[in-house]
């Protein structure tokens, strides 16, 4: 269900990380972002003087939805009755991986740096398949030891905000929806 109501919703509680949101809350608002975010990119596209006005734009307009962003995402987790510490959860992966790969797997990370240094840059310009070829091999171990880690909390954090939240109050405010409201009330006859 479309609502601009709840599209607009995350600013009016701009620094609110109490309480919940619903599902439609948080994606109208990343409908939102999204859709503003591909305007000015595709204005800044234009180029000339346009472009560098346009650049400024979407980094005040990233700046300001950040706050907002961040808090209809933990109401988001209070919504599935989860604590707001889990929007950390991502961030964590990403650092934690990285961390035990520059420790781990160093060897595999001095290579490829040296691949790196070995690399014509005059042929990745051109298109060499074989340059391209080696770029990727080169961050392999990246992908690998990084990447899919930080790819799999992204799904982890994805299916948390896909769930449908607790019907009734949960341990972080009402229902937004308003269910166990009718339930209570039948309850007491």
């Amino acid at each position: 269900m479309f609502s601009f109501d709840l599209m607009f919703q995350p600013l009016k509680r701009y620094f609110d990380f109490q309480g919940r949101s619903r599902r439609s809350e948080y994606w109208l608002f990343y409908l939102f972002q999204l859709v503003v975010s591909l305007s000015l990119s595709l204005l800044q596209g234009v180029g000339g003087l346009v472009a560098g006005l346009v650049a400024g734009i979407n980094f005040i307009f990233a700046l300001g939805i950040l706050i907002p962003s961040i808090a209809v995402g933990v109401r988001r987790f209070h919504d599935t009755n989860r604590t707001g510490l889990w929007l950390l959860f991502y961030p964590a992966v990403m650092i934690v991986s990285l961390i035990l790969t520059l420790v781990f797997a160093r060897d595999a990370v001095a290579q490829m740096g040296q691949n790196f240094q070995n690399l014509d840059p005059s042929s990745l310009e051109s298109g060499d398949p074989q340059a391209n070829l080696a770029v990727y091999s080169a961050m392999a171990p990246i992908a690998l030891y990084v990447l899919l880690p930080t790819w799999l909390a992204s799904l982890v954090t994805l299916w948390f905000h896909v769930q449908d939240g607790t019907p009734n109050a949960n341990r972080f405010g009402a229902d937004p929806k308003g269910r166990g409201v009718t339930e209570s009330v039948v309850s007491t006859f």
